[in-house]
């Protein structure tokens, strides 16, 4: 009996010196995409864009927060929040590009049907 509590004592103590590890990959990663969709939102307006952008920011300072804490098991969580927002924030910004080159496009085409048939009307 005194065999089995000295076991169960050792794995608590052991269970409870386990840390989570730091989440070194996810810190990375979310600092990528932040600092990607900060850059991107110099010529972004879409105000959904703008609001992920703010949230990543807000997520990855919480985020380090808790790794300096040493609470890396939520801090995980909060960088995996923070690099979802940012490619949220990306990706928004990317569909606002695409539209504005698509309206670019569809002008051009436009233009250049105008160009033929005033041509084609003068022969």
């Amino acid at each position: 009996m005194k065999t089995m509590m000295i076991a169960v004592t050792a794995l608590a103590v052991v269970g409870c010196g386990a840390t989570t590890p730091i989440p070194a990959d996810k810190l990375t990663r979310a600092q990528q995409r932040v600092r990607e969709a900060d850059a991107m939102a110099a010529t972004v307006t879409d105000p959904k864009a703008l609001s992920h952008l703010q949230l990543a920011k807000e997520q990855l300072t919480y985020g380090k927060r808790l790794l300096i804490e040493g609470e890396n098991k939520d801090a995980r969580w909060v960088l995996m929040r923070a690099e979802a927002d940012a490619e949220a924030a990306l990706a928004l910004g990317n569909v606002q590009a695409a539209k504005a080159d698509a309206q670019q496009t569809i002008e051009a085409i436009r233009q250049a049907m105008a160009l033929i048939q005033q041509g084609g009307s003068g022969s």
